[in-house]
C-alpha cells in the first residue's frame, strides 16, 4: 500500500498535494513547520505572546487536499472565501476560525480536521499535521555571523548577500507522534518547494524527526525550487543540496529521487527572457543545471527526474510548478 508523506508548506506543499490527488493518490500525510512569525500569522502569535503555533501553512495544506469535485460545492465555496477574509485590523477569519476550533478540541489537530469535514459534509484526501504542536522560534545565523530570530526574518533579509549558513530553534520541541508515525511508515518522502529553510528544512529541527526519517524505508524524493532565493540559494547545485539535506536529515543519503527542470538556466534565460530579467530584479534567476552539473549527484546514485513541470504566468513574468504536469511526473515516479 503507497503510503505518502510530504514535508513542507508555504506556496510550494500545496501544489504538490493538489498534484498528487489529481495524480489519484489519497491518504496522504501532509506535515508542516508551525513556526512562521511573519505576516498574519505573526500578528496573532505576538498577541497570544508566542504560546501558540502558526497555523497558516498547517491550513493551506489542509485545504489543499480537498477533493477536486468537492471545491465546486457551493457550501465549500463560501467557507474558502470566509477563510480568506481579512478585516480592517488585519485579522484573517481563517486562523481565527482555526484557532478557537484548536481550543476547543484541546490543540488536537487531527479532530479540528473531522470537525471541519463533518461541517463542510466532505473528506479530505489525507491528513493536515504540523511538525511539533509546541510553540518554536526558528532562529538563523548568516554567513557573517549574524543571528536572526523568526522566520520573518528570513523573508525580510531576502535579497541579502550575506546568505544563511546554520539554522536550529528554539528551544527544542518535539515532533508530534503523528508526524513521527507517519515518517517511519510511509512508502514515499516527498520534499516540496519553498523556502528552503523556512518551509522545508525547519521541519527536520524538531527532536525525532532525525531519527524517523533513518528508521524510514520510504522512497526519499526531492522536488527543488525553480527561482532561487538570494540569502538561501544562490549559486545552489544539486550537490548542495545534497550536502544541505544530509546535514539537516543526518543521513547519509538524504534523496533518492531529484526532480529537477529539463532546462538549463542559460536555455530557460533564452526562451524566458522577460522572466528571466523579472527575477533578477530580486537577485533571482532559474534553478536549471548543466549535465555536469546533474551528473554530481547522479553519481552517488541519485535518479534525476528532468521535466517540463512549470508553467510560466506571462501577465506577471513569474514561474510556478503546475499542478496538473506535476500530476503526471509523480503518477509515473510513485508506484
Amino acid at each position: 500500500m503507497i503510503k505518502i508523506v510530504t514535508i513542507g508548506g508555504g506556496t510550494g506543499a500545496p501544489i504538490v498535494l493538489r498534484a498528487l490527488i489529481r495524480a489519484g493518490f489519497k491518504q496522504i500525510n501532509a506535515i508542516c513547520t508551525a513556526m512562521d512569525s511573519g505576516g498574519q500569522t505573526g500578528v496573532i502569535r505576538s498577541d497570544e505572546r508566542d504560546r501558540v503555533i502558526a497555523v497558516s501553512d498547517l491550513l493551506r495544506n489542509l485545504l489543499a487536499l480537498m477533493p477536486p469535485k468537492s471545491i465546486e460545492l457551493s457550501n465549500v465555496t463560501m467557507f474558502t472565501e470566509m477563510l480568506n477574509f481579512s478585516d480592517g485590523r488585519n485579522r484573517n477569519l481563517g486562523y481565527t476560525i482555526y484557532y478557537a476550533l484548536l481550543e476547543k478540541y484541546k490543540n488536537d489537530y487531527l479532530q479540528v480536521q473531522r470537525a471541519l469535514e463533518q461541517l463542510l459534509g466532505i473528506q479530505f484526501d489525507g491528513r493536515a499535521m504540523p511538525v511539533t504542536s509546541r510553540p518554536a522560534t526558528i532562529c538563523f545565523q548568516s554567513g557573517g555571523g549574524v543571528v536572526h530570530y523568526g522566520e520573518h526574518e528570513l523573508d525580510r533579509y531576502s535579497m541579502s548577500q550575506d546568505m544563511i549558513e546554520k539554522v536550529w530553534i528554539e528551544p527544542l520541541v518535539p515532533a508530534t507522534p503523528e508526524a513521527i508515525e507517519a515518517i517511519t511508515q510511509a512508502t514515499h518522502l516527498i520534499y516540496c518547494p519553498g523556502s528552503i529553510y523556512g518551509s522545508v528544512i525547519a521541519n527536520l529541527l524538531p527532536k525525532g524527526v532525525n531519527n524517523a526519517l533513518k528508521e524510514s524505508s520510504a522512497t526519499k524524493i526531492l522536488i527543488s525550487n525553480l527561482v532561487s532565493v538570494r540569502n538561501e540559494t544562490h549559486q545552489f547545485t544539486p550537490e548542495d543540496y545534497w550536502r544541505l539535506f544530509q546535514t539537516y536529515t543526518g543521513l547519509e543519503r538524504p534523496f533518492d529521487i531529484m526532480v529537477a527542470p529539463d532546462l538549463s538556466r542559460e536555455a530557460f534565460e533564452k526562451q524566458y527572457s522577460k522572466i528571466a530579467a523579472h527575477y533578477a530584479k530580486e537577485y533571482s534567476y532559474f534553478l536549471g543545471w548543466t549535465a555536469a552539473e546533474l551528473k554530481q549527484v547522479r553519481d552517488k546514485g541519485v535518479k534525476i527526474e528532468q521535466c517540463d513541470h512549470y508553467s510560466p504566468t506571462l501577465q506577471f513574468n513569474r514561474l510556478r510548478h503546475d499542478p496538473d504536469k506535476l500530476a503526471r511526473v509523480l503518477k509515473r515516479m510513485i508506484i
